[in-house]
């Protein structure tokens, strides 16, 4: 099964958890997010949705994306305002962690080790501010592939 099969899978599986119906509209944004490289932005996914011959409105796309960011199965990614797919187990819309190649615009998820995330839980809580979402956007230059 490929990457963009599982992420759509569990997308499903994770609305219908938490209590949303399956429509057309939220399958047809889940399917132009899953096989992205790119964080895209709400006009970007209109259009591959159209494109690929579906019918959509750009209000509609921001709804679903709201609803998607809330069920924790996408990134909103504020140094391109676009939105990427959350691949990785434990993905929450509280805390995202990305790389983004300023070249390509490719994205990566990060996964912070447990002491880092731990450090700034304990910093936040000492300056008596209570986070609501917690995000870490590196930005440069992808050197390598793995």
């Amino acid at each position: 099964m490929t990457g963009a099969k599982v992420y759509e899978e569990h997308s499903l599986k994770e609305l219908r958890n938490a209590g949303y119906r399956i429509t057309m509209p939220r399958v047809q944004v889940i399917r132009a997010l899953a096989d992205t490289s790119r964080a895209l932005s709400a006009y970007a996914i209109h259009e591959k949705i159209i494109s690929g011959g579906g019918k959509i409105d750009v209000v509609s796309v921001y709804r679903i994306l709201s609803t998607l960011q809330e069920v924790g199965l996408i990134h909103h990614i504020g140094v391109v305002d676009g939105y990427f797919p959350c691949r990785m187990e434990e993905c929450s819309g509280r805390r995202s962690e990305v790389l983004v190649d300023e070249q390509t615009g490719d994205v990566l998820e990060l996964k912070l080790p447990a002491l880092v995330s731990e450090a700034i839980d304990k910093q936040v809580a000492e300056l008596g501010f209570e986070a609501s979402t917690i995000k870490v956007e590196i930005t440069g230059v992808i050197v390598g592939k793995k």
